[in-house]
């Protein structure tokens, strides 16, 4: 594909898929969970991770660390989480979903599959397969390029 405009470039595409995705699953997580796009993306990992610490998930989650012990607290105080001492490090807190958060977990992971596959259907078996592949292959190089920008404007 040459690109002639704007709207050619790739990450421009990405983003408008990756918006129009989390705005059905935003309002469908709204309606039946009350819970807001980040605050799925922290019990959804949880619910796979188990145990973690505040900075792993904000990586994960893909925020600032202040942002992810708002999201967090507010969490807690809804009863979907619980903090403890990580008993490697006295200094350290893990989170860890509470029997509200792991039910929540349980019935709304389905429905995330749901969406998925409801998206993803318009896809034959070969494109799906084609598709994630590149997904994945340009994820990584994605990567490499970061953390090489990133290795070239340190200071030695």
């Amino acid at each position: 594909m040459i690109i002639k405009n704007f709207k050619d470039l790739l990450t421009y595409r990405i983003n408008v898929l990756a918006n129009l995705s989390s705005k059905i699953a935003t309002h469908l997580n709204q309606v039946e969970f009350q819970l807001a796009p980040r605050e799925w993306r922290i019990i959804g990992l949880l619910g796979q991770l188990e145990k973690v610490s505040l900075q792993r998930l904000a990586i994960e989650v893909d925020v600032d660390k202040s942002q992810a012990s708002r999201m967090v607290s507010s969490l807690i105080e809804r009863g979907y989480l619980k903090r403890v001492i990580d008993a490697k490090d006295a200094r350290g807190i893990l989170l860890f979903l509470t029997a509200k958060g792991l039910a929540t977990f349980e019935r709304a992971f389905p429905s995330a599959i749901d969406r998925n596959e409801a998206l993803l259907k318009v896809l034959t078996l070969q494109e799906r397969i084609v598709f994630e592949r590149c997904l994945d292959k340009l994820t990584l190089h994605a990567r490499a390029q970061l953390e090489q920008m990133r290795e070239s404007v340190q200071v030695p």
